[in-house]
């Protein structure tokens, strides 16, 4: 294969056909993370696809089809992002933590050891299986910063403002309706970038039950059984970036609310604002 074949895009090519390039740029499609580092470029780039071919490699996001843990001289990202998906990935085994992994260690605060100031900090995530408790809602993909100096853990910024604002929901009005329930389980988006973009956006909405619904747009949270964010902030970032899909027409109705009664739960928060 050429290397110009990486243009060849097709977001809904059979798995058997699927290369590793094609696989990454669908996964990436509605990350903030990635779409804020390619601004941070001074080259322009035409999208997502491009910027993954020329700057990065397929390492990166532990999909390396020659297996290695580290690039050598032998190395030729081009080749390798047209490699086939199904050559190097078993059908099922995907490891989002692994996949994440390193655009989240770029992107997330803080940058430095808030106690030490040392900048080596190295990223872990929540045990696989265990759920962080704060009072009466679990917090699932927790990701943490542990500084090697001081050995110091810190809740990253994005996961800390996300589970801060989710107990003030939570505390406001707790209702049967809401999506944040006593009990709930909340798994916590991958995309930091984007769950900290998301997260701000919702600290300006003043109707509870529009909120609700931004935090379960398809309301499945029952369902399946624990409140998604990752659904949440990927389906608000198509909105942030105006990234349009064919099938976006069919969900115009998600943001329609029957219901008119209206709750202003800005008072509410201000008793629950750090001093």
């Amino acid at each position: 294969m050429k290397n110009k074949d990486y243009k060849n895009k097709n977001l809904i090519k059979p798995a058997e056909e699927q290369t590793i390039l094609d696989f990454v740029e669908k996964k990436l499609s509605e990350n903030a993370a990635i779409r804020e580092l390619m601004k941070d470029e001074y080259i322009s780039f035409s999208g997502i696809r491009d910027f993954l071919y020329f700057k990065f490699c397929p390492l990166y996001f532990g999909l390396c089809p020659h297996k290695k843990d580290k690039k050598d001289e032998a190395c030729n990202a081009n080749l390798c992002w047209l490699e086939k998906l199904s050559d190097i990935l078993p059908s099922g085994a995907d490891n989002n933590h692994q996949f994440f992994h390193n655009l989240v260690k770029d992107t997330v605060q803080p940058s430095i050891c808030p106690e030490c100031g040392e900048d080596e900090l190295e990223l872990k995530w929540q045990e696989e299986g265990y759920l962080a408790k704060l009072g009466l809602i679990n917090f699932a993909d927790v990701a943490y910063l542990e500084c090697r100096n001081c050995k110091k853990r810190f809740v990253t910024h994005a996961d800390r403002m996300a589970v801060e604002f989710l107990l003030k929901v939570f505390l406001a009005k707790p209702s049967k309706k809401s999506p944040v329930k006593a009990g709930q389980t909340i798994v916590l988006a991958l995309d930091k970038v984007g769950l900290e973009i998301f997260i701000d956006h919702l600290e300006k909405e003043k109707d509870i039950k529009t909120l609700w619904k931004r935090l379960d747009p398809f309301s499945i949270s029952d369902q399946i059984g624990e409140l998604d964010l990752n659904i949440a902030v990927a389906d608000f970032m198509c909105e942030y970036y105006n990234i349009e899909y064919e099938e976006k027409n069919e969900v115009d109705t998600f943001f329609e609310e029957e219901d008119t009664e209206k709750f202003d739960i800005s008072d509410l928060f201000d008793d629950f604002d750090e001093k």
